[in-house]
């Protein structure tokens, strides 16, 4: 009898120990689930902020475009590393226009005697002279297309 006792005690502990376990485990599972719904909902917010600011620059004219890239230092900085980083048309158009136009060109003179094969390097140069970034930006700014395919270049 005393053994019958024991059995049926030590059955209702272990019963209840592991329906206390699968309560604690279906507990830590629903929060789980709820931290990655939050993380799912705030990247799809993201998402959908990044789309709509691609919508509103497909939307914009020319102006806007100039004007969001000259005043904008968030913008510039990205288009900056991109031109520095990656071969691009407007890289390519970048660098031509400050070895021809003859105010960069007198200012870059220097640097493009001791490294004539230096293109992202030059580009670099030039955008450690603010008057030089600011000429080029406004080169870029005033020809509409070349304009698009800088803010395709950062993700606009």
């Amino acid at each position: 009898m005393k053994k019958l006792v024991l059995l049926v005690m030590a059955v209702g502990a272990i019963s209840f120990i592991s329906c206390d376990a699968t309560k604690s485990a279906s507990d830590s599972a629903s929060d789980m689930s709820t931290q990655a719904s939050s993380t799912m909902d705030d990247a799809s917010s993201q998402m959908d902020d990044a789309s709509d600011k691609m919508d509103d620059m497909s939307n914009m004219s020319t102006d806007e475009m100039k004007s969001y890239l000259m005043n904008n230092e968030d913008a510039q900085q990205k288009l900056k590393t991109e031109l520095i980083n990656n071969k691009s048309e407007v890289q390519k158009k970048a660098i031509d226009y400050v070895k021809t136009n003859p105010e960069a060109k007198s200012k870059v003179a220097g640097f493009l005697k001791q490294n004539p094969n230096a293109k992202g390097k030059l580009l670099e140069y030039v955008f450690s002279n603010p008057e030089l970034t600011n000429k080029l930006m406004s080169y870029i700014g005033s020809n509409p297309e070349l304009l698009k395919q800088a803010m395709s270049l950062i993700g606009m």
